[in-house]
């Protein structure tokens, strides 16, 4: 993966966490009270389903911080399964992956295969 292939990932995983971090200071300003302070049952309902927004972006913040940190090393882009270089079409699509094309197609009919 070339200097610039690499820096144009990082600009997309950076720009990923720099929208997640916008949408969780909305999340943060939703608070589900109606005009009397209490909660009712609809914004119940609501914050429950943004709980459940904010942990699955917590859990994507956590995985982009740890790919900006795998990027800094020297195996970064490099297949786990054949040591070929992953395409840098697959890494803009699909950033935190640790496979090439064909070993996670490889992966996943093994896994079909099994169940």
């Amino acid at each position: 993966m070339t200097a610039e292939q690499l820096s144009r990932l990082r600009q997309i995983v950076e720009t990923e966490i720099n929208e997640i971090h916008t949408a969780m200071e909305l999340w943060r300003a939703c608070n589900g009270l109606d005009e009397n302070g209490r909660p009712n049952v609809e914004e119940l309902a609501e914050r429950m389903l943004r709980q459940q927004w904010k942990d699955k972006a917590d859990r994507r913040m956590v995985e982009l911080l740890r790919l900006l940190g795998r990027m800094e090393e020297e195996d970064f882009g490099i297949c786990e399964e054949c040591g070929e270089d992953i395409s840098p079409r697959r890494l803009e699509a699909v950033p935190a992956t640790t496979f090439c094309a064909q070993c996670m197609t490889q992966r996943e009919t093994a896994q079909a295969a099994a169940v």
